[in-house]
């Protein structure tokens, strides 16, 4: 679907912003994920099914995929966000995925001829969503701080430092004082 792939590529170039450290990164990526969430699960039986006129078969799998894949996206924006929550979003997420993509790939093989173009659709998604919510499950907060900082190893750590702690006061005074000095010295 159409819309589907704008949203898409929206959340990619919003992913770019934010390691560009351009203005509008951050909200141009919840905007994205927050409508492909939104597309996903009150309307997943739609986007889902190409042919419209068998949208009231698989109505059922189409909310439950819906479902399950939007709790697996809102995973993918904590953890991209370095919101609190975001590791047990994300397991949520892998877990729903693996059982998404295991039934998919079941049902796909076990339908009829029409069916299948559905349920590899499915698979696509679902594998997609699998894999992006597996990968950041693998990869610590830490590294991904020190990958959008490369290019401020200080901030970085003062950042890394703040995910870890993200209620003291302290480092949200280093921080201020880090960035008030960096802007003194340009």
């Amino acid at each position: 679907m159409k819309i589907e792939k704008i949203i898409c590529l929206t959340f990619i170039l919003s992913l770019i912003f934010k390691l560009l450290h351009w203005p509008g990164g951050s909200v141009l990526m919840i905007l994205s994920v927050l409508f492909l969430v939104l597309l996903y699960f009150p309307l997943g039986f739609y986007i889902f099914n190409e042919d419209k006129k068998r949208l009231k078969e698989n109505i059922g799998i189409s909310f439950i995929f819906g479902w399950f894949l939007s709790v697996s996206l809102v995973g993918i924006l904590f953890k991209l966000m370095f919101w609190p929550g975001s590791k047990s979003m994300l397991i949520i997420g892998f877990v729903s995925s693996l059982i998404l993509f295991i039934v998919a790939l079941l049902l796909k093989n076990k339908r009829n001829e029409t069916d299948k173009f559905y349920f590899k659709n499915l698979l696509i998604r679902t594998g997609t969503i699998f894999v992006i919510t597996l990968l950041l499950l693998l990869v610590s907060n830490r590294s991904l701080i020190r990958f959008q900082y490369h290019d401020d190893p200080k901030y970085a750590e003062l950042m890394i430092e703040k995910n870890e702690n993200p209620n003291s006061i302290e480092i949200d005074k280093k921080i201020d004082d880090y960035l008030i000095e960096k802007n003194q010295d340009k």
